[in-house]
């Protein structure tokens, strides 16, 4: 008996496999390496809905059969939208509070490399030379700790001085005092807020690295600072 004439070939290319899996590895290495360029909810969104688009048609060119995105895929990239959304609630509440109390050449908050980095002046902290949360910053805790919560993401805290000289019975030089502001910040998120303790690292500058002259007041101003750092790891 004759073989039916419209009978289906069978696959002699295994090779193709292997490649599919190539591209869905270089489309994800994109999707990570898009999501950290910069922190842009609707434009991650964006990059998402075209993968899952993709994948939609990948599955129905392949019959319906073998979707190429695994479900642990599609979980990740659900994490990674999430974990989006809260930083970009972080970003959104600090552009916020500088506007209402007037600190937007002061308390910033920027996307780099490292991770999103919040500056936090001292006026809003500290008083001069001392290492006690004031009441304005202990509110401002107090709002960015349940934001906080919701990510899992490292966060370094560093405590940054100008170049005038310290010289107290606690605070011998600026090494200590800017290493204990910014233990005191994060003390205070771990202990009132009960946020991990490991996610945290305290690192004191001093007057080391300014991010403006020590020549005028106002640089001065700006150089005494707790910045925290909300990592790319997590």
């Amino acid at each position: 008996m004759k073989k039916d004439k419209f009978e289906l070939k069978k696959n002699h290319q295994p090779w193709l496999i292997t490649f599919a899996d190539m591209l869905l590895v270089i489309l994800v290495l994109f999707v990570l390496l898009y999501s950290y360029s910069e922190t842009d909810v609707e434009k991650f969104k964006s990059v998402m809905g075209s993968f899952q688009k993709h994948s939609m048609m990948d599955e129905g060119s392949n019959g319906g059969e073998g979707a190429i995105v695994p479900k642990d895929l599609e979980e990740q990239f659900a994490e990674m939208l999430e974990r989006e959304e809260n930083i970009q609630e972080i970003l959104n509440y600090v552009d916020t509070y500088a506007t209402e109390h007037k600190l937007e050449d002061k308390l910033t908050v920027t996307p780099t490399e490292k991770g999103i980095e919040v500056v936090l002046p001292e006026v809003m902290l500290f008083p001069s030379g001392q290492a006690e949360l004031l009441d304005e910053a202990i509110a401002f805790l107090d709002d960015m700790a349940p934001l906080l919560a919701d990510i899992s993401n490292s966060i370094e805290v560093e405590g940054h001085t100008d170049n005038r000289p310290i010289s107290t019975v606690r605070f011998p030089s600026n090494w200590d005092l800017s290493t204990a502001r910014a233990n005191e910040v994060i003390r205070y998120l771990v202990e009132t807020h009960e946020l991990q303790p490991e996610r945290f690292k305290a690192v004191g500058y001093g007057e080391y690295e300014p991010i403006a002259s020590n020549k005028t007041e106002e640089g001065k101003s700006k150089n005494r600072r707790v910045v925290m750092v909300i990592t790319n790891d997590n």
